[in-house]
């Protein structure tokens, strides 16, 4: 009988690594669109973008491995059902059932890997790449001031800077506008500044040293009669009756530094880099917060759930395939696709509800399975 095992074990090899990759690079595709334009546009050298997709990959692999063996059983167990393998099987005496053993063997091997990249892999990964993005962000949003330019480096804080020190770090002359709040308007001087990078919070602060601040309240003007709808003009115009003017020794003012990969999920769901261990502290501190834990309690099930899909997916799978006597591969396909659309979409979907407390976040993580 160990023939037998080795016989279907090989069956399902191949096409599972090629679902594997397949799976990986739709994923990836989009990331490396991003990467590139780090190394195209942005200076970045090219070892540091490898290391970025090295700690991007586990994340995606938590996906992609289940997927691939759902993949691999609907084709392994499509073709043996096609070339009538399954038939001659039971005419020796072999039930379907132990032509699954293989198949579930495989599948916690899957099961296990999975599980060991949600709960320790992935959390190292992600803070790796958190770090590594913010040091390439950092250098990049740090050399790219120039000297009696308007830098625009940092968003909406527009900074002038007379004098730049050799080592990117000592200002002279700062003239900054802050724009990010749109009711109020904030010009700051300053004799001299100096940039502070923060790598365990990843912020960078401009203090300034020896200057003034002058703020003012912005009023919204009107458009002018008959402009109406999108097209009209929206503005505002600093208000005098409402200034302020304050001196000061030293100023902190935290900048944001831009992240071209903004909208990554690693990027703007900072619970993804915690461990099993800070999820569980973070959900008992928030208890009285129902909004504020649900993000914590839905990552919590999904590092659990996501594995246990691999073993879903093998117990749908092979039943499916062993009864498509024709077509086999193309059926399997379909399948494959229908199953994992559905399952990720009903995923998806609960967790947005989740999100807005109409499920509990367990239920919208474990219904699909």
């Amino acid at each position: 009988m160990l023939v037998l095992d080795r016989y279907v074990v090989r069956e399902l090899v191949s096409p599972f690594v090629f679902g594997g990759m397949l799976f990986t690079f739709f994923l990836l595709i989009d990331r490396i669109y991003h990467l590139t334009d780090l190394v195209i546009t942005k200076g970045v050298p090219f070892y540091l973008v490898v290391q970025l997709l090295v700690f991007m990959l586990p994340s995606f692999m938590t996906h992609t491995l289940p997927m691939a063996l759902l993949v691999a059983v609907l084709l392994a167990g499509g073709r043996l059902a096609g070339d009538l393998e399954i038939v001659a099987f039971k005419s020796a005496g072999v039930s379907p059932l132990r032509l699954f053993r293989p198949i579930l063997v495989a599948g916690l091997v899957v099961t296990t890997t999975t599980a060991l990249l949600t709960l320790v892999v992935n959390p190292l990964a992600n803070r790796e790449f958190q770090r590594q993005l913010f040091q390439i962000l950092q250098t990049r949003a740090v050399s790219g001031l120039q000297e009696r330019l308007f830098n625009d480096t940092f968003g909406d804080v527009i900074i002038y800077v007379e004098e730049v020190s050799a080592s990117q770090v000592g200002l002279r002359g700062l003239l900054v506008s802050d724009e990010r709040n749109p009711r109020l308007s904030r010009i700051v001087t300053a004799r001299e500044g100096r940039l502070l990078t923060d790598d365990v919070n990843r912020r960078i602060t401009l203090r300034m040293l020896n200057g003034a601040v002058n703020e003012a309240d912005v009023t919204p003007v009107d458009p002018p009669k008959g402009v109406v709808g999108e097209g009209a003009p929206a503005g505002g115009a600093a208000s005098a009756a409402r200034y302020r003017h304050t001196l000061f020794s030293i100023y902190d003012m935290t900048l944001s530094v831009d992240s071209p990969l903004k909208g990554a999920p690693r990027v703007e769901k900072p619970e993804k880099d915690l461990s099993l261990g800070v999820l569980e502290t973070r959900i008992a501190q928030l208890r009285g917060d129902r909004h504020g834990r649900a993000p914590y309690q839905i990552e919590w099930h999904k590092r659990f759930a996501l594995p246990c899909a691999t073993l879903v997916f093998a117990l749908v799978a092979f039943p499916l395939a062993i009864r498509s006597h024709r077509g086999g591969r193309s059926i399997a396909l379909a399948g494959s696709l229908a199953i994992l659309l559905t399952y990720y979409m009903v995923m998806t979907s609960l967790e947005g509800f989740a999100l807005r407390l109409y499920v509990p976040p367990w239920l919208a993580i474990w219904a699909p399975n």
